[in-house]
C-alpha cells in the first residue's frame, strides 16, 4: 500500500506541476506589461495610478496562487487508518441528504487513508457538482470497477473544457475559475491513498469518479 500510494503521489504531483508554473506565469506576465505600460504614461507625463493598480493586483493573484500550491506540494497524509467505504461515504455526505443528492449502491469494501483529506476530496467534488449542475439533483454511486471501488457523483451539466485534465489546473479564486485548485487539493489527497480522480462528460451528464485500490480483507 505504502508503495503504491508513493508512486500515486508522485504522479498526481506531476500531473501538477505541469500546469502550475504556466499558470503561475500569467499573472507575473500581466504585471510586467502593466508595470511597462505605468513606465511609458510616466515619460509622458501621464498618472501611472491605473497600470500600478492592476499591475499591484495581478501581483497579489501571484502571490496567493503560490502559496496555494507550496500548500499542495507541501501537504502530507496524517496518520493512515482502516475504514469501511460505503460507511464513510455515506457519513461523509449525511448532510446533504434530501438535499437533491441520494446515493446509492454497495461495495462492503474497504480502504485506508487520511479519513478528514479524503472526506475534503469527496465534499469538493461534490460541492462542484451542485455548483456547476444544470440541476439541483445529483446522484452518487458506490461501486466496484475491476480491482478498486469508487464513488461516482453525476449530475446534468458540461464540462467547462474539452481536455478534463485542464480542469485540475491551479488556479486562484480571485481569477473566478476555482474549480481547478479544489480539484487539483482534491487530487493530491486522493493520491495519498493510491486513489485518483477521473472526469468525463457521459452524454447530457458530468461524471466525477474518486476510485481506491481495495484493502485485503
Amino acid at each position: 500500500m505504502r508503495l503504491s500510494s508513493t508512486s500515486a503521489r508522485d504522479s498526481a504531483r506531476r500531473r501538477f506541476l505541469r500546469t502550475f508554473f504556466h499558470d503561475l506565469a500569467t499573472p507575473l506576465s500581466a504585471v510586467s506589461l502593466h508595470l511597462e505600460g505605468a513606465n511609458r504614461r510616466l515619460v509622458r507625463g501621464e498618472d501611472p495610478a491605473g497600470s500600478l493598480d492592476i499591475a499591484r493586483s495581478e501581483l497579489g493573484r501571484a502571490f496567493d496562487l503560490f502559496e496555494r500550491g507550496r500548500q499542495l506540494l507541501l501537504s502530507e497524509p496524517a496518520d493512515v487508518e482502516s475504514f469501511g467505504f460505503d460507511e464513510w461515504v455515506e457519513a461523509t455526505l449525511a448532510h446533504f441528504a434530501g438535499d437533491g443528492v441520494e446515493v446509492h449502491g454497495a461495495t462492503g469494501g474497504r480502504i485506508s487513508g487520511d479519513r478528514e483529506k479524503l472526506s475534503e476530496a469527496l465534499l469538493s467534488l461534490l460541492g462542484n457538482a451542485i455548483e456547476h449542475g444544470s440541476s439541483p439533483h445529483v446522484a452518487v454511486f458506490r461501486e466496484r470497477s475491476g480491482d478498486r471501488i469508487q464513488v461516482r457523483i453525476e449530475n446534468r451539466g458540461v464540462l467547462p473544457a474539452e481536455d478534463p485534465e485542464k480542469l485540475f489546473a491551479p488556479r486562484t479564486a480571485a481569477a473566478g475559475k476555482d474549480w481547478g485548485m479544489g480539484l487539483a487539493l482534491a487530487r493530491l489527497y486522493a493520491a495519498d491513498a493510491g486513489g485518483d480522480i477521473l472526469l468525463s462528460q457521459n452524454g447530457e451528464n458530468v461524471a466525477a469518479i474518486l476510485t481506491f485500490p481495495e484493502e485485503p480483507a
